[in-house]
């Protein structure tokens, strides 16, 4: 039998392509999930053996709902990640004029992600968020309106579009970055990364002596981020991703130093560091 992952679908998402990348030399079956909720919760009860959501981009940052999800909603671990290329394309029904386009659909991420194209070429156009780039393209398919989607060369020929501009994103190097979540913990592989949540102690120079115990062991970081902490203005949990892995005696010491400091440590993974950037 093989082993299921959850990905955020429907077919033709920049998610699929990054789930059937990390899949690439086992056998899994894919299951889309119409929203990053779902696909948690997916693998919180058991139903799939992992699942994969985007965390954040290049080029507009963190996936809140992610970041929010795994501080609050579920106990999981990220299990492993891939960094993404990430090209966007205006999408549309074949015979489909760019001045006859009346509406433009996608994913928040990706109208963000497309703004100096959309505010040159389209700036009086309503456009209109969904849950995905795909559920965008499906959508424009469906419909006998001019509407145009954001979307990938893989939604355009799932659901019978044509390509009428690609690679429109404000930015030549556009990367997202997904991770694969689990119930279980992976062992140490020597090239790891480890994700941390810290809610630390309300009082003066707590950052500058939690970032110290990082310095003190050696430890790089390569993210550190704020997040309100649910409870008044002013209170916030920080997500930090530092090289390393749980089990490394250098990382234990780093946590060891931080308990004083913090009220609550949650370790939201440690796994194998992406090896490279991926292509399109």
């Amino acid at each position: 039998m093989h082993k299921k992952l959850a990905y955020l679908g429907p077919r033709g998402t920049f998610c699929e392509q990054a789930a059937r990348q990390w899949t690439l030399q086992d056998e899994w079956d894919l299951l889309p999930c119409s929203s990053i909720d779902r696909v948690m919760a997916a693998v919180a009860a058991g139903s799939v053996a992992c699942g994969i959501v985007p965390i954040e981009n290049s080029c507009e940052g963190s996936v809140n709902q992610t970041l929010d999800l795994l501080a609050y909603a579920y106990e999981l671990q990220i299990v492993g990640e891939i960094i993404l290329t990430v090209q966007h394309n205006l999408l549309a029904r074949p015979g489909l004029k760019l001045p006859q386009i009346q509406r433009i659909i996608s994913h928040p991420q990706a109208l963000a992600q497309c703004r100096k194209y959309l505010a040159a070429k389209f700036p009086a156009l309503e456009y209109v968020d969904v849950s995905s780039t795909a559920e965008a393209a499906m959508r424009v398919a469906a419909s006998q309106e001019s509407w145009a989607a954001i979307g990938t060369s893989a939604a355009a020929d799932e659901y019978g579009l044509e390509i009428l501009e690609a690679g429109i994103q404000d930015g030549s190097h556009n990367e997202t970055r997904f991770v694969i979540l689990s119930l279980e913990t992976v062992p140490k592989t020597g090239k790891d990364k480890t994700s941390l949540l810290l809610y630390l102690i309300d009082r003066p120079g707590t950052l500058f002596k939690a970032l110290e115990q990082f310095y003190l062991q050696n430890i790089n970081l390569s993210k550190i981020e704020s997040r309100p902490a649910r409870t008044m203005i002013g209170d916030y949990l920080f997500f930090v991703d530092i090289e390393g892995h749980r089990d490394d005696a250098h990382v234990q010491a780093a946590l060891k130093g931080l308990e004083p400091i913090t009220r609550a440590i949650k370790i939201l993974g440690s796994y194998p560091r992406a090896k490279t950037d991926l292509p399109q």
